[in-house]
């Protein structure tokens, strides 16, 4: 067989093989080559989310016992029988995250659900997201607004409803946002609203997802007029 050029194909009894000296057009950043020898990093990383998912699953059992307590047996009602639902997933915008969905309502017309969130490299967040016949902001409307603004939160502007990010396109503070946007928002048939929180805050996470969780159930107690089930 005589000698071919770096990166020629090789016809031999019958079948194509690469030249030995072939070479792969695709190259490695250094960052990129200390990574793929480094395999204490995604060791590490599985172990970041399993310490979220214990975190998640603690935080599971303090929300539980808050929308027990008995200043939220109507907001109890819609979430009865509700089960705590963690998932896992190493694609949303390219990077890892974990879910929890309790207590929540899906179904074809409605959705009721408080969402904890943690993003790889972004933030932690907590929101409650209403959709369908079940959300019904009329007699309270400003009430509910004036609540809004007054508890810092962000209020998702985007048509998208599965979106997390804090991207202005996305989020706005309710601040920033009058009476008139809010119903407007309301009217396109979903209402999500969110806080976040610095991944460096993890001491304070726990914290941070208690008080807010209250929040929100104050706020579905502003929202769900009259004796607080799902129609």
């Amino acid at each position: 067989m005589k000698d071919h050029a770096e990166g020629q194909v090789v016809f031999l009894c019958g079948k194509y093989f690469y030249s030995m000296h072939t070479k792969t057009k695709i190259h490695l950043s250094a960052l990129e080559m200390e990574l793929i020898e480094n395999k204490e990093w995604i060791l590490t990383k599985a172990s970041v989310i399993n310490k979220v998912f214990q975190l998640f699953g603690e935080m599971h059992e303090v929300f539980r016992g808050i929308v027990e307590e008995e200043s939220y047996s109507l907001v109890a009602e819609i979430f009865k029988k509700n089960t705590a639902k963690i998932s896992k997933g190493e694609n949303y915008q390219g990077l890892p995250y974990v879910i929890m969905d309790y207590p929540a309502f899906f179904s074809k017309e409605n959705i009721v659900a408080i969402r904890t969130f943690f993003w790889w490299g972004n933030f932690f967040s907590i929101s409650l997201h209403l959709s369908g016949r079940s959300f019904q902001i009329k007699d309270n409307f400003s009430k509910c607004y004036h609540y809004l603004k007054e508890n810092s939160f962000f209020i998702c502007i985007n048509d998208k409803e599965w979106q997390h990010n804090f991207d202005p396109a996305n989020y706005m503070e309710a601040s920033k946002v009058n009476e008139k946007k809010l119903d407007q928002i309301i009217k396109r048939g979903f209402l999500k609203i969110s806080k976040k929180a610095d991944l460096n805050q993890w001491e304070n996470v726990p914290e941070f997802f208690e008080r807010n969780f209250i929040e929100i159930l104050e706020f579905l107690k502003i929202s769900f007029p009259g004796d607080g089930k799902v129609p």
